[in-house]
């Protein structure tokens, strides 16, 4: 599906031509488009809009491939008449903004009402249908109206919305623009009015100030984390024999941002061995704790792109196979750990971890220990993602 869009440049991304690709990218529409203006603000206030000519625009429009739907934002209303002749076939979404949320004027609502008939759906806020007046086409949110559920009408329907608490740069830009993208993809009017309405709840649950998309789409990064993850399984299972140590076995995946465990992915119970034969407890997931994850943590506060580890048994053999490989391989001595240390559960192999990039100055490919008092001897395989992990791990392991 494809969407063009033509609305202004806000250059804190809050709303505008960056938060409309924002939210088609989340939604995974191919977008083209031009800018209609600049502004000078930042997501609490505005200082200045300058409007592009109609001629510049226009000229840069028409040599694209033609678009599903078009969503026109902050841009000249006398614009709109000639985005119908140049998309005379193609539905087109209006978003036009008398004012900003600070109260910066951007357009006339006389001027806005002349050419509301060139749309085919204008998407406005309740205070604006005063100021312009009700049309047929006219989508009218309910945002500034109290209550617990917001109303988004088109003439007689209406769908109701959770309203979430809060003031949100942005709201506009992004509900018009995804109203635009499922009337891209055929949906039916009222259709796409609810769909967009559930849309943005999801996104201001995720939000703070103004509207984060991007977090929307981090959620898509979870499952390409867990699927690949969960891709290396089976070959985990079939060196399980060789590999899994007595406590059991776990590798993590840490998100590209992650910051505490519960952004790192990891195989909760881990891997045991029964009756000889790897057995797993559950698929990978975002939930409880693992000594695998908080090295990966450690690990990343240095070196970032290094966001998978996991623990393999102890045998010299494996070290001395490492070493000749060539590989970065740090020998962990436990009896060094700070006794404040081994009094807090889980900080032991973060200090492990730090311990071994001070002395490589690089990220470690191994780090091995032999043990101490209550603790099983292990090594540890780090990599930059789950594949690169198991395939040093059976390099280590296998003949």
């Amino acid at each position: 599906m494809r969407i063009t869009i033509i609305s202004g440049i806000d250059p804190s991304g809050g709303a505008g031509f960056i938060q409309d690709v924002k939210v088609s990218a989340a939604l995974g529409a191919k977008v083209s488009g031009t800018i209609a203006c600049t502004t000078v603000q930042s997501t609490e206030e505005v200082k200045d809009v300058h409007f592009r000519s109609k001629e510049e625009i226009l000229r840069e429009l028409s040599i694209i491939e033609k678009p599903d739907v078009i969503k026109v934002g902050l841009a000249k209303p006398t614009l709109v008449p000639y985005l119908r002749d140049l998309f005379s076939d193609i539905p087109i979404v209006w978003n036009p903004i008398l004012r900003s949320s600070s109260g910066y004027p951007f357009l006339s609502a006389k001027e806005v009402k002349g050419n509301v008939n060139y749309a085919d759906y204008v998407v406005v806020n309740t205070e604006e249908a005063k100021e312009i007046g009700v049309h047929p086409n006219m989508v009218i949110t309910g945002g500034h109206k109290p209550g617990a559920k917001i109303s988004v009408k088109l003439g007689e329907f209406s769908v109701k919305a959770e309203r979430v608490p809060g003031e949100f740069h942005g709201t506009g830009c992004a509900f018009s623009t995804a109203f635009a993208i499922f009337l891209g993809m055929k949906y039916q009017s009222g259709e796409a009015l609810r769909a967009a309405a559930s849309f943005m709840v999801k996104v201001l649950k995720n939000s703070r100030k103004y509207v984060e998309t991007s977090n929307v789409s981090r959620d898509w990064m979870k499952h390409v984390v867990t699927e690949e993850l969960n891709s290396v399984i089976e070959g985990l299972l079939e060196i399980a024999k060789l590999t899994v140590p007595e406590v059991g076995q776990n590798i993590s995946y840490a998100l590209p941002w992650a910051r505490n465990e519960e952004e790192v992915a990891k195989f909760p119970g881990r891997i045991r061995l029964v009756n000889g034969q790897g057995r797993i407890c559950s698929k990978a997931d975002f939930k409880g704790s693992s000594h695998t994850t908080r090295m990966v943590l450690e690990m990343m506060k240095h070196f970032p792109y290094m966001r998978c580890a996991a623990n393999v048994k102890y045998t010299s053999d494996y070290v001395k196979k490492a070493i000749k490989l060539g590989w970065k391989v740090y020998h962990l001595k436990r009896d060094e750990e700070p006794e404040f240390l081994k009094e807090k559960e889980g900080n032991s192999l973060s200090w492990g971890v730090s311990r071994a990039i001070k002395a490589l100055k690089e990220p470690p490919d191994v780090i091995w220990d032999e043990g101490y008092w209550g603790k099983e001897a292990m090594i540890r395989v780090f990599g930059r993602e789950p594949a690169e992990v198991l395939r040093k791990i059976r390099s280590m392991v296998l003949l």
